[in-house]
C-alpha cells in the first residue's frame, strides 16, 4: 500500500490518465472538426506575419502559409498541441507541489512552446526555400522530436525552478 502512495506512483498515474484524457480529446471530432481548423489558422497567420516582418511576401488560406518561393501547411501534430499538452501534464501532474506554485510555470511554460512553435513554423518554410531536400528532416525531426524534447527540458528547468524556491524558503 505505501507505493501506491508514494510521490513517484502518484505522478506516474497522473500523468498516464492526463495523457489518455488529453488524446481522447484531441482525436475526437470537437477537437480535429472545430478547435483545430481555427488553432492552425491562427498559427499560420501568426507565422506568416514573423515572415513578414522578416521581409517575407507571404498570405495565409486556412492552414497554409503561401509566399512566393515555397507554402507550408500546417496540420495536426505540426500544430505543437502534444508536446504543449505534454508539458502541461507532467505539471499539473507533480505531486507535493501546490497549484499556486505551478500557476508561472504553466502560464510562461506554454507561451514559451507557443512562440517557438510560430518560430518552428516560419523556420520550415525558409527549409522549404533554402534547402528543400532537408525540409522533411527538418519537419520530423525539428518538429515532432526536438520539439518535444524542449517541452521536457522546460519542465524540467521549472521543476527544478519550483523546488528550488521551496527549499530556499524552507531553510530560511
Amino acid at each position: 500500500m505505501k507505493a501506491i502512495n508514494s510521490p513517484l506512483t502518484k505522478f506516474l498515474l497522473y500523468f498516464a490518465g492526463g495523457m489518455l484524457l488529453f488524446y481522447v480529446f484531441y482525436y475526437s471530432p470537437i477537437y480535429e472538426n472545430w478547435i483545430m481548423p481555427a488553432l492552425l489558422h491562427v498559427q499560420a497567420w501568426l507565422g506568416s506575419l514573423l515572415l513578414k516582418v522578416f521581409g517575407e511576401w507571404t498570405r495565409v488560406e486556412g492552414d497554409q502559409i503561401i509566399g512566393e518561393k515555397f507554402s507550408v501547411s500546417i496540420h495536426g501534430g505540426c500544430d505543437g498541441m502534444e508536446a504543449t499538452f505534454l508539458y502541461i501534464i507532467a505539471l499539473l501532474a507533480l505531486p507535493l507541489v501546490s497549484l499556486k506554485e505551478k500557476y508561472a510555470a504553466l502560464f510562461y511554460g506554454v507561451l514559451t512552446l507557443s512562440v517557438l512553435n510560430i518560430f518552428r513554423i516560419s523556420l520550415l518554410y525558409y527549409a522549404g526555400v533554402y534547402w528543400p531536400r532537408m525540409f522533411d528532416f527538418m519537419h520530423v525531426h525539428g518538429g515532432v522530436i526536438a520539439f518535444t524534447m524542449i517541452s521536457i527540458i522546460l519542465w524540467l528547468i521549472f521543476v527544478n525552478r519550483i523546488l528550488s524556491k521551496r527549499n530556499k524558503s524552507q531553510t530560511s
